[in-house]
């Protein structure tokens, strides 16, 4: 018999929080979900109703964290670290959403004292759990594509005017949002770069001011790697793409979750006047999936005493690290 964790949410203003409470609300055998906590009258009146949150209580958060084993950390983005502190200090695991904040240390501090106590801290990268960012990272990791050369990565996200505006209280903008997700990509298989080149770009779109476009340039020996996001670019949840080239090979897929383009090309040792002649081929990817459905029993693994393997708190620590200096926030 599997161990039931009692289970709650810390916010719903974070764009993930309803996703994880469906998924987490599918696996009663593993958790029992006590409650949620939010006081801003703001979400509770745009996502309190939600079907996910119907039939549990809403609770004070220091009574539903006393009441928990285990909390997720949905708060808007600028609560997350301070939610996660307070859970460390009363010695509860937490999933925490990410970005993890603007300061270094103070996320240093939470994984340091986590580690410490024995607290599982799982961070919310939706992608490492996807199927066909999985099989990209087999693919690179067997050796097929031979040495990792560099990494091309996108993830754009049309937003609202109501977004653009929110994106400027960030000083890294969409890169300090969404280049968590690309820059764990490029770290998880070429490691840390040997510089870091931030591109902060406000094209002013609609009369706001904040950083709508942003590039960091990741200098590897062998190549540069390009990540880049974007808040403006019209139908750009399309254009989440992944391709990793390698010197024997390249492999290529796009947007992320259900892919219509999947391709991978193996040079066959054959050339001709023009070029190394390759091999193509097709991946075959599952499309039914939902993007959150691998959590809810990786952190009840991690729970039961179960390894992160290389996602340990000295790579979550780099990421962030990383994701800072490609926002320019750190040198």
């Amino acid at each position: 018999m599997k161990k039931v964790f009692k289970l709650g949410q810390i916010g719903i203003g974070h764009n993930h929080a309803q996703g994880h409470m469906e998924a987490f609300r599918r696996h009663p055998e593993l958790f029992e979900i006590i409650g949620y906590s939010e006081s801003s009258e703001y979400w509770l009146g745009k996502r309190g109703d939600l079907a996910c949150y119907r039939g549990i209580p809403r609770m004070d958060e220091d009574t539903l964290i006393r009441e928990c084993d285990a909390l997720l950390i949905e708060t808007e983005v600028p609560d997350l670290m301070r939610a996660a502190r307070k859970c460390i200090d009363m010695n509860k695991h937490i999933h925490l959403d990410k970005p993890a904040g603007e300061d270094l240390d103070e996320y240093a501090g939470i994984l340091r004292d986590a580690k410490s106590k024995g607290l599982v801290v799982q961070l919310g990268y939706l992608y490492r759990t996807n199927p066909a960012v999985k099989k990209v990272f087999s693919i690179a990791e067997s050796g097929a594509l031979g040495k990792i050369m560099y990494i091309e990565t996108a993830m754009s996200a049309p937003r609202s005017k109501e977004y653009l505006e929110y994106l400027e209280t960030f000083k890294g903008g969409t890169m300090y949002i969404f280049g968590g997700h690309l820059i764990d990509f490029v770290l998880r298989l070429m490691g840390e770069p040997k510089k870091i080149e931030p591109i902060l770009f406000r094209s002013g779109t609609d009369g706001f001011n904040g950083v709508d476009n942003a590039t960091a340039l990741f200098y590897y020996d062998k190549g540069v790697s390009v990540i880049r996001t974007s808040a403006i670019e019209t139908g750009g949840h399309r254009r989440r793409d992944l391709t990793v080239v390698g010197e024997k090979g390249t492999v290529s897929v796009c947007p992320f979750e259900r892919p219509s383009v999947r391709w991978m090309s193996v040079q066959n040792g054959k050339e001709n006047s023009y070029d190394k002649e390759a091999d193509l081929a097709t991946l075959d990817l599952p499309t039914n999936y939902d993007r959150y459905d691998a959590y809810p029993e990786e952190f009840h693994a991690l729970l039961c005493g179960g390894s992160a393997g290389v996602y340990d708190c000295d790579y979550e620590l780099t990421l962030h690290k990383l994701l800072l200096k490609s926002c320019g926030i750190i040198d």
